[in-house]
């Protein structure tokens, strides 16, 4: 038996390589959540946010793409056989160009179904962010002057709004000068992203809950780049998860992604809207445990000892469906749970996230990889 000094030895030794492992590197996270704010990643259009993901990966990562567009990476340079996966979507929701007005405004149709039934008349008003396959530029859906506007007109645009009254000014005068710009059908347009910083570490800004969740699996993949070497773990940003896969009520990129892997333990990173209800998660009051049963599964087990650990709250919700984990089974040795953010305002272009909740969230995630096959009751 070692001795009581040797086996106190041990445990400073291996709590000092934890906390080296999980130290943040280079990046504070942060300056991760802004810059990848400000990428363009319209559903079916994610390249160039996976792009910028794929380069802030650790060098000694495996990165692979699948046909929609979902980037994978696996520590150590190769790719184990898999058991445990943590997912992260790309995809914004956000417009596409459909056709050009005859005095050279832009118009548009959806990429995907909008988050909330009014999210369309929040357009009114506000900069946009058109890309193409080169660059990207800015332009402004036009506000009718309230004013000079019909009694129907304004009827139309305080009750059942429609996309037929979103009109996009680039500053072409004509279909043929929209098109001698560059702008073509299908170029994805999204909202501005307006970043802001209100009181304490409270930061708002549309499509803000995804971008920062992103965010925050790329932190933790550099905070245990050494540690994560041997861990057969796979992080994935999967694209197109707003779209419903064929024959399922599942999300589309979520269901590629579970076809990919595989992987009997899953974590899918979400974000939790905060609402009036008296059950609902609180901003600012540590990550949320998403489950789809209510029962004591080995993934759950470990990830709540990881939040002890960590000295973090975690908020419970026990869902009926959820399209992002619905591809991934809950039996035959198989668990998958979400762990999301809250995010206040959600589906709005004013989404509000705790920086707080989000380095719980990493410092959870890092501990989950370091200490993996977990103790005390892990998978193994």
């Amino acid at each position: 038996m070692p001795s009581r000094f040797l086996k106190s030895f041990l445990l400073i030794l291996f709590t000092a390589s934890l906390a080296a492992a999980t130290a943040p590197a280079g990046q504070d996270l942060e300056a991760l959540i802004k810059e990848f704010h400000a990428v363009p990643a319209v559903t079916g259009n994610e390249e160039w946010l996976a792009g910028k993901i794929a380069a802030k990966l650790p060098k000694t990562y495996l990165i692979e793409k699948d046909n929609l567009g979902g980037l994978y990476a696996w520590p150590g340079n190769k790719k184990p056989s898999g058991e445990f996966a943590i997912l992260a979507p790309l995809d914004d929701f956000g417009y596409v160009v459909s056709g050009f007005a005859a005095d050279g405004y832009l118009r548009l149709d959806r990429a995907s179904n909008p988050p909330s039934p009014v999210y369309d008349s929040f357009l009114i008003g506000h900069p946009v962010v058109i890309r193409n396959a080169w660059v990207a530029s800015h332009g402004i859906v036009a506000q009718p002057s309230m004013h000079v506007m019909t009694r129907e007109l304004r009827d139309r645009i305080s009750g059942a709004f429609s996309l037929d009254l979103v009109y996009v000014d680039v500053g072409a005068r004509s279909e043929a000068e929209a098109l001698k710009m560059g702008y073509a059908i299908l170029d994805p347009v999204s909202l501005y992203p307006d970043y802001v910083t209100l009181a304490g570490t409270k930061r708002a800004g549309p499509n803000l809950g995804r971008k920062a969740l992103a965010a925050a699996l790329t932190h933790t993949a550099l905070s245990v780049e050494k540690a994560s070497k041997n861990t057969p773990t796979a992080l994935v940003f999967p694209a197109q998860t707003r779209l419903t896969a064929r024959g399922t009520r599942g999300s589309l990129g979520m269901t590629r992604a579970a076809n990919v892997l595989g992987t009997p333990y899953v974590i899918v990173l979400d974000t939790a809207a905060v609402t009036a209800d008296a059950k609902s998660p609180v901003l600012g009051k540590g990550p949320v445990l998403i489950l789809q049963k209510d029962e004591i599964w080995p993934l759950r087990g470990a990830i709540e000892r990881a939040a002890a650990k960590e000295k973090i709250s975690l908020q419970i919700q026990v869902v009926s469906r959820n399209p992002l984990l619905s591809p991934f089974p809950m039996d035959d040795g198989k668990e998958a749970v979400g762990l999301a953010v809250p995010v206040k305002f959600a589906g709005t272009p004013s989404e509000v996230v705790d920086l707080a909740d989000l380095q719980a969230l990493s410092r959870i995630l890092s501990r989950l990889i370091v200490e993996y096959p977990w103790i005390q009751g892990g998978v193994r």
